[in-house]
């Protein structure tokens, strides 16, 4: 090649040069709105779990305090099982035991408060979604009239496990490592992403403590007065006269008094000859004098402003108890001698055993 000759056509770096900017404008632009979109995502996926959390530590804080389901006790002794609602039967079921309704409410409270601290979400994803799986089950099984709010409450839950689901079913079905999972950030700046370390847990603890608060103050302080007349009582002996038709008999058979006192009243019942059972409360007015109020039985399909607005019937009773352990009672036309109910009153007086004996525990 002589020095006259051009030389051969080569890619030219500087030819090129131009198109580097924009290639790596290009590679910043689809970076930032990746990440504006994963930021996005995650403040969705806090928007359901903030909700869920919410909701879980109202229900497990209710469950806490006793106050969903309430405490079981004498004054609800005299329904029969036949008697009772589907609903009915699973809420005496839990009341009955304190300890299972605050390790139900225990395990909602809990996963609510894991759902706010975002390195713990998935564990209370998880726990939520069982939780909300069980209420699923028992509002179906005892026609809870809150079936669709308790399964959109397992789907929220379901949502919420969505980002760590891989991961789930790699540790369940696969083999292999399980890399770590995604934690929840909301501001993708690091300064900020440290400082939400140290403060989510502290903003969860005063978040639970301030639900847990406002929930226990919905429900009115209780104490437990096992003093007469508390317990169940059946008619020993009464002045009045029998009816010719027992139908028609309105005579007293069994009354049964609460020993939780909740806003100045204990619940009560009272079964008559013809069957009928009545239900309301009691209050102690004076040494030895209670205040009843009665009403029947909510009915099939009544509207339950109509149950609540119902007239109530008000009895004053005189109270004397005797030597013998039997109970005078007197006024608004009644005359007896109550006895206690041994048999009525065993649910409540039995107890719990750890020993296997021919009576104890026993099924009946």
């Amino acid at each position: 090649m002589t020095g006259s000759e051009a030389p051969p056509a080569t890619d030219s770096p500087a030819t090129d040069a131009p198109e580097a900017p924009e290639t790596d404008s290009y590679a910043v632009e689809k970076r930032i709105g990746r990440l504006a979109a994963v930021t996005l995502a995650w403040w969705a996926h806090g928007g359901v779990r903030l909700v869920l959390a919410l909701v879980l530590m109202y229900y497990g804080g209710a469950k806490l305090v006793l106050g969903q389901f309430g405490l079981s006790g004498p004054g609800d002794a005299l329904i029969t099982q036949g008697e009772m609602s589907p609903m009915g039967l699973l809420w005496r079921m839990v009341a009955f035991s304190p300890l299972f309704q605050f390790l139900g409410g225990l395990a909602e409270f809990g996963a609510g408060l894991a759902l706010l601290w975002r390195r713990t979400v998935p564990l209370g994803a998880a726990i939520g979604a069982a939780s909300m799986s069980l209420v699923l089950v028992l509002n179906i099984g005892y026609d809870v009239m809150v079936k669709t709010p308790s399964l959109i409450y397992l789907i929220l839950a379901l949502i919420v496990l969505i980002p760590w689901m891989p991961r789930l079913a790699r540790a369940f079905l696969g083999r292999g490592e399980i890399r770590r999972g995604p934690v929840p950030t909301l501001i993708p700046w690091r300064p900020a992403d440290r400082v939400m370390t140290i403060l989510g847990p502290l903003l969860a603890v005063v978040v639970a403590a301030v639900t847990l608060w406002a929930v226990a103050q919905m429900y009115p302080p209780r104490s437990t007065d096992e003093s007469v007349p508390a317990g169940v009582w059946a008619v020993q002996e009464d002045t009045a006269d029998p009816a010719a038709q027992l139908a028609e008999d309105t005579r007293w058979s069994a009354i049964a008094f609460g020993d939780t006192v909740s806003g100045g009243t204990s619940p009560v019942q009272l079964r008559r000859a013809d069957g009928e059972l009545v239900t309301g409360t009691y209050q102690r007015t004076g040494e030895g004098t209670v205040r009843l109020e009665l009403h029947p039985l909510r009915e099939e399909g009544q509207d339950i402003q109509e149950y609540l607005q119902q007239e109530t019937r008000s009895l004053t009773l005189d109270l004397v108890e005797r030597e013998d352990g039997t109970l005078h009672v007197t006024g608004e036309g009644q005359d007896l001698v109550l006895a206690p109910d041994e048999s009525g009153s065993m649910l409540y007086e039995r107890g719990f055993s750890w020993q296997i004996r021919p009576d104890d525990p026993f099924n009946r």
